[in-house]
């Protein structure tokens, strides 16, 4: 029967082998996993270090392994420093998803003439980062470029589009958009206006790729002043709504690059008298709780954003782990493409015969 441990006695690698008869290095060596030590010892030494309470240091068994067992996230440069949701659903999974393997989380933000690139670089050259986990990826994006040539583990959440040569997990932006117009035309709409995000960013190319493709596909007119590119921000949808009203054949129907733009959309069509869910419909895309919380609730297409944070920490750590056992950076990377579901509220149904804001005839 195993002895029972003083409530003040602090169980230690020390008295642990001395109660197994075993070496120190044996016992740290079994409770670290390494290979050179049989199985039947690692199970009984991981046996006794639960029997005794024993609770490995966390800075003692990164010392002893040589690993910083942090994560790095460098928030990406947005212009008003406006707080990204879609961001923060991300990082609150992350977060969660390291905790749970006993690994941190570093995040910092970008100071005024500096750049991502330049705030990555210090971080792995201060040795405060095991690996790093990149966000709303460019298409062209400097900051995979830096790490593929870095040396430290990173996974991306999105892709870029040379994305063979590093782990990513990523929704199918294009199919979600495709999807979506064909709920609207499905509806009955053929008046669907768009209003995308930054070009340059890869999910906002691929939205707007699927938007195009699929109002092709249905024969569905995309006429002048229906495209909005750059809208990234509730404010700045809600002049891009502005426009549209102005427009001399008004869409049925409004589909947004993300939900924190079709909300601004919505509260600009509800400022201009204008009935949301009957005589314009609004999708978004995200699925973030709020969508809910406006009235009428908002129609997105979701995706995971907790989970997806989630899934990257257990990628990254993954990787991490490979990394530090081989001592060279792992050639095998995760590459993850989920799809994204229509959730279906308020704001989006059947167009109606008159659009009201046609009699009225725009915002002045």
């Amino acid at each position: 029967m195993p002895r029972v441990r003083k409530q003040n006695e602090t169980m230690s690698i020390a008295r642990l082998a001395k109660h197994l008869g075993l070496s120190e290095g044996t016992v740290s060596r079994a409770l670290n996993n390494y290979p050179d030590i049989a199985a039947k010892t690692v199970a009984r030494v991981r046996k006794a270090a639960d029997e005794l309470g024993y609770r490995p240091s966390t800075t003692a068994r990164r010392l002893a392994r040589g690993v910083v067992e942090t994560i790095g996230f460098v928030l990406p440069a947005r212009d008003g420093h406006q707080i990204d949701p879609f961001l923060a659903e991300i990082l609150d999974g992350l977060a969660t998803e390291l905790a749970l393997s006993d690994w941190d989380l570093l995040v910092s933000a970008v100071p005024d003439g500096h750049d991502e690139v330049e705030v990555m670089d210090r971080l792995i050259q201060s040795g405060k980062v095991g690996g790093f986990v990149v966000a709303r990826t460019k298409r062209h994006d400097p900051r995979i470029d830096f790490l593929r040539t870095s040396h430290i583990p990173f996974v991306a959440q999105g892709r870029t589009e040379n994305c063979d040569d590093y782990a990513w997990l990523d929704i199918d932006n294009e199919k979600a958009f495709v999807d979506a117009v064909n709920y609207l035309v499905g509806l009955g709409h053929r008046k669907i206006a768009f209003l995308g995000g930054d070009p340059e960013l890869n999910y906002a190319w691929q939205r707007r790729a699927g938007y195009l493709a699929a109002t092709k596909a249905k024969g569905c007119d995309i006429l002048p002043g229906y495209m909005h590119d750059g809208i990234t921000n509730e404010l700045a949808a809600r002049e891009a709504v502005l426009e549209i009203l102005k427009l001399p054949d008004h869409p049925t129907a409004i589909l947004c690059v993300t939900d924190a733009v079709a909300i601004g959309a919505i509260h600009a069509l509800a400022h201009a008298g204008i009935d949301v869910g009957s005589e314009m419909s609004v999708i978004g895309f995200d699925g973030l709780p709020m969508g809910e919380a406006i009235h009428p609730g908002l129609t997105t297409m979701s995706q995971a954003s907790y989970q997806i944070g989630r899934e990257v920490g257990r990628i990254v750590v993954a990787q991490a782990n490979k990394t530090n056992e081989a001592n060279s950076p792992s050639s095998e990377f995760s590459q993850i493409l989920w799809e994204a579901s229509l959730t279906v509220r308020g704001s989006a149904n059947p167009p109606a015969l008159k659009l009201a804001a046609n009699a009225k005839g725009g915002i002045s």
